[in-house]
């Protein structure tokens, strides 16, 4: 997400600023301005006390997709776990464009989604009968679409999360029983991170897919 990052930032939904945190120390950054905007007032509390010895990091109350800035006003707009919680497509699409519009030109999107094509979201639709809808799950294809419809124009993506089984289970107590050497999580970072690299086309596979973009000129 901030990899090479420059200029100025805007975290959009940026929680209690874990992807802030781990970035401080990435070698390629040149970060000269971080702004994260969150909805939950008790989340930007949190985020503002972790980064208070962070320069130039401010964090304002407000909503991805009526964004409280000018336009061109960053160089890049980050966006992660975000598009998925909003209730329609239609508010999915308006964020995009939010983000279109408060990037400079050629700026640079970062921005995730839940995958309707891997594996395990497969199984919930057909066998569990679960409703696997937009904007909390998408198919690539169609991501790529509502990206181009907003001025983007994708430069990179990389999937993550290939477990066997997702969701909350492994978080539970059960955890303990059911797995209890985190093999479902050591099998999946070392896809991530020994595969996926090498087989850039996997990432469509994923549970979760990260996808770079570039605002048109």
């Amino acid at each position: 997400c901030f990899g090479d990052a420059n200029g100025a930032i805007l975290d959009a939904g940026c929680g209690n600023g874990n992807l802030l945190m781990r970035s401080i120390n990435l070698p390629a950054q040149k970060m000269q301005k971080y702004t994260g905007l969150d909805f939950s007032r008790n989340m930007l509390d949190r985020a503002a006390e972790r980064a208070q010895h962070l320069p130039n990091s401010f964090f304002l109350q407000g909503c991805v997709n009526h964004l409280p800035f000018r336009e061109q006003s960053f160089d890049r707009v980050v966006s992660s776990g975000v598009l998925t919680c909003l209730p329609t497509a239609k508010e999915a699409e308006k964020a995009l464009n939010e983000f279109n519009r408060v990037l400079k030109p050629e700026g640079t999107l970062v921005v995730d989604f839940f995958n309707s094509i891997s594996h395990f979201t497969i199984l919930r639709k057909h066998l569990l009968r679960e409703d696997i809808r937009t904007p909390e799950y998408i198919s690539p294809k169609e991501f790529r679409s509502y990206l181009a419809s907003a001025g983007f124009e994708v430069m990179g993506y990389r999937g993550f999360d290939f477990k066997p089984y997702q969701g909350y289970l492994f978080m539970s107590r059960w955890r303990q029983i059911i797995d209890p050497c985190f093999i479902q999580e050591r099998f999946t970072r070392t896809i991530e991170a020994k595969v996926v690299p090498k087989l850039p086309g996997l990432s469509l596979l994923g549970y979760r897919i990260y996808v770079k973009c570039m605002k048109k000129g």
